[in-house]
């Protein structure tokens, strides 16, 4: 029994027996130009010692993905209208967010039209389910089931400006989609845990900015909360123990909501948008909890660093709670930075 015991153990609220060293959303693309020179060959595991979660390949996307298409291009953007159906530019060789110019739900009809590619029961979906299951047997990593949930599936696929509008325009409109994507995910993952039980489910969420949520308390209660109670009712009946909640932004006015649902984990405790783990843990003391390392103060000095990874230290040795960035290290983290927390953090977390 190596990390997948720790890491699990130490969401569990036990006392694992050694620290589960994790960098959970890993880094952003961008930092291979400087870090794996300087890694002498090795990947990031291999180098630092972070270990990884394994996805289990299900696919929850539109199927059959829509044709790409390529609308313009200079030498510095593409604009395009990608597999998804959303139309945006892109910066070459970057990761950074694209520029939305529309997307595939505006109305009912769009909606509709839309669902018809979101099949639940498609086979296609579960296609490496058995082999997974079998493969990961081998390996010591939790293993994670994700998909959009059912904020996401809204701002994932409408304009967001029209999607505020809607709320307030076309509550019927919003609950019926809601709806559907729940209904979706209890036929996806129902379906997917014949073939394995993972030890997490993970809904991408991100419905909240800096100063708070996108939508009021009040409708996430009406809109949301009801399916993400139906689905992770039966996630928890088949055997399901954590379930992650992600949302960036400040997600402190729904905590309630998100926690009476059944969600066990959080992440990523935006530092930015005031998100303070141990805030969260004296208020929610049995809530996991995942992220939580400021990533911009890691780019700054040596006093920064160990500030932050004698928080995540405290937080570690109170219990149900994982060091990690609060996102995926970004470029702006020099690579002896980085190597500097991994060694404070080791350090104080032993």
């Amino acid at each position: 029994m190596g990390f997948r015991k720790d890491f699990l153990d130490c969401l569990e609220g036990k006392a694992p027996e050694h620290f589960p060293l994790t960098e959970y959303m890993m880094f952003w693309p961008e930092c291979d130009g400087e870090y794996l020179p300087k890694m002498g060959g090795k990947t990031y595991s291999e180098y630092f010692g972070v270990q990884t979660i394994l996805p289990v390949p299900c696919d929850f996307n539109p199927y059959p993905l829509f044709e790409e298409k390529i609308l313009g291009e200079d030498e510095r953007h593409i604009t395009k209208t990608d597999a998804l159906g959303i139309t945006c530019t892109v910066e070459k060789n970057s990761s950074a967010m694209p520029h939305y110019i529309e997307f595939p739900i505006k109305d009912s009809d769009s909606f509709h039209r839309y669902a018809e590619r979101l099949d639940a029961a498609c086979e296609q979906r579960f296609a490496g389910l058995k082999a997974f299951d079998e493969w990961q047997k081998t390996q010591d990593r939790p293993t994670q089931l994700t998909a959009r949930g059912i904020f996401a599936f809204f701002r994932d696929f409408i304009k967001f400006d029209d999607l505020m509008f809607l709320f307030c325009d076309e509550p019927d409109l919003i609950a019926e989609m809601a709806q559907f994507h729940g209904d979706f995910l209890l036929k996806l993952w129902g379906r997917a845990l014949d073939f394995h039980v993972p030890d997490i489910v993970y809904f991408g969420e991100d419905m909240a900015y800096k100063s708070g949520p996108m939508i009021s308390p009040a409708m996430v209660r009406e809109f949301i909360f009801p399916h993400w109670k139906r689905v992770i009712a039966m996630l928890k009946s088949r055997g399901v123990k954590h379930i992650i909640c992600d949302s960036d932004g400040n997600v402190m006015p729904i905590l309630d909501l998100i926690t009476e649902a059944g969600f066990t984990c959080i992440l990523p405790l935006e530092r930015a948008a005031g998100m303070d783990g141990e805030v969260v843990r004296k208020k929610y003391p049995a809530l996991g909890m995942i992220g939580g390392v400021d990533k911009l103060e890691l780019a700054k000095g040596d006093r920064e660093i160990r500030r932050e990874a004698e928080k995540a230290a405290r937080l570690y040795r109170a219990g149900r709670y994982i060091p990690s960035c609060d996102h995926s290290v970004p470029p702006i983290v020099p690579f002896e930075n980085y190597a500097a927390y991994i060694r404070y953090i080791k350090e104080y977390c032993q």
